[in-house]
């Protein structure tokens, strides 16, 4: 008689996991609760899938799943569907256009900052914006402190990496993938971080948001090089880049209890977004932005996860 296997044993995450919850509206976003009601002058969220598109890429990913198919299988096809926000893909500019002007007049924010992404990591520090969509000069990552400003990346497996600056009522939004990872993205936007907002990397509260996941996210030796992450025991070892984003962000002296990341994989069965592994054309954005009018008097802050208020004294008094 076969015996039972031992369970493999529990991996004890870093910090703690958030599952996102839908904001409806005529584009719906999923939205980090405990941010929801700790910022309430912050705008934030990744925009998911919707309609009969969304259904069928569903039955199709889980169809593959039970068959088999190993998640670089199959080459990217298909188009957005009614989701689609990829300015820089072959969706139709008219329709995607009418989503970002939908997703403006949702949030309130009249600025919209969006770049081409490179892979890169230059993070870009956005001052005085004039209103509408702007699209700036290639980089992967954006800043502001200005109200009425939305910040986006687009992304399909990737990860978006949120960042609130509450003492300096600043956001960041950084565009993660492999590359940009090892290029050092994350350390590039906490440097900004501490230079342009007067904010230490333990003052920032960071969310790693939808993204592929440690399980379904297989990659070649060079990305591991790249990433310097020892070398796996056997070959075709998948690799969690938000498990190694929440790792650069300790050791770069970031609050675990401020770090969370997002419970949903943008590859598995019942993924409500794209992925480009999972054979996609089209695009989520990420968004983070100030709201036009700020809730929250001046002073006082909320800082936890219950949305209470409390003073922060001046750095210089740390």
């Amino acid at each position: 008689m076969l015996q039972p296997q031992p369970s493999a044993p529990t991996v004890r995450e870093p910090v703690r996991r958030v599952t996102e919850e839908i904001r409806h509206g005529r584009i719906p976003l999923r939205v980090h609760p405990e941010w929801a009601r700790a910022f309430p002058w912050v705008v934030q969220g990744t925009t998911v899938r919707t309609g009969p598109a969304a259904r069928q890429a569903g039955h199709d990913r889980a169809e593959r799943t039970r068959a088999g198919e190993r998640p670089a299988a199959r080459a990217a096809s298909g188009t957005g569907g009614d989701a689609d926000f990829g300015l820089f893909t072959d969706a139709a500019a008219g329709a995607v256009m009418k989503r970002w002007e939908s997703l403006a007049e949702d949030t309130g924010c009249g600025s919209l900052i969006h770049a081409r992404q490179v892979h890169g990591c230059a993070v870009t520090l956005h001052e005085a914006i004039p209103p509408g969509l702007l699209v700036v000069p290639p980089c992967d990552g954006h800043a502001t402190r200005q109200g009425g400003t939305l910040l986006a990346v687009s992304v399909a497996d990737c990860v978006p990496v949120f960042v609130v600056a509450p003492r300096a009522r600043a956001v960041m939004l950084l565009h993660a993938g492999w590359r940009g990872v090892a290029g050092g993205i994350l350390e590039a936007g906490l440097a900004m971080l501490e230079r342009d907002f007067a904010t230490r990397a333990r003052e920032a509260h960071m969310h790693m948001g939808p993204a592929i996941c440690g399980r379904c996210y297989e990659v070649g030796r060079e990305v591991r090089q790249a990433l310097r992450l020892p070398r796996p025991a056997s070959p075709g070892r998948a690799v969690d880049l938000r498990r190694v984003l929440v790792d650069r962000a300790l050791a770069a002296g970031a609050d675990p209890a401020h770090l969370t990341t997002s419970t949903f994989c943008t590859r598995c069965a019942d993924a409500p977004f794209f992925s480009h592994r999972g054979g996609d054309a089209g695009r989520q954005i990420a968004v983070l932005g100030i709201t036009p009018d700020d809730p929250v008097p001046p002073g006082g802050e909320r800082l936890d996860d219950h949305g209470r208020e409390r003073n922060r004294q001046p750095v210089e008094d740390r």
